[in-house]
Parts: structure tokens; sequence; C-alpha cells
């Protein structure tokens, strides 16, 4: 019920602002790239 509600709380704030909606987006695209080489960093590394 929590992440429901979270999710419904994100979707209605999200809809009111657009820029911020552009700007969770970017930042969460960032973060999952930076992760991604992270995960790859470690499997590489001897």
């Amino acid at each position: 019920m929590v992440y429901v509600g979270v999710g419904v709380l994100a979707r209605t704030v999200l809809r009111a602002r657009p820029a911020a909606a552009r700007a969770v987006t970017r930042v969460s695209g960032v973060m999952m790239i930076g992760i991604g080489g992270l995960l790859l960093a470690e499997r590489l590394a001897p």
C-alpha cells in the first residue's frame, strides 16, 4: 500500500509540474547509467 500511495502522489505532483518531471527523468537516467558503470567496472576488475 505504501508503494501505491507514493506512486499516486508522485504522478500527481509530476503531472502538475512538467519541469520537475523532466528533471526527475534526467536524474534517474544519470543514476541508472552510473550504477550500470559501477557494476560493469566491478565485473571487469580482477
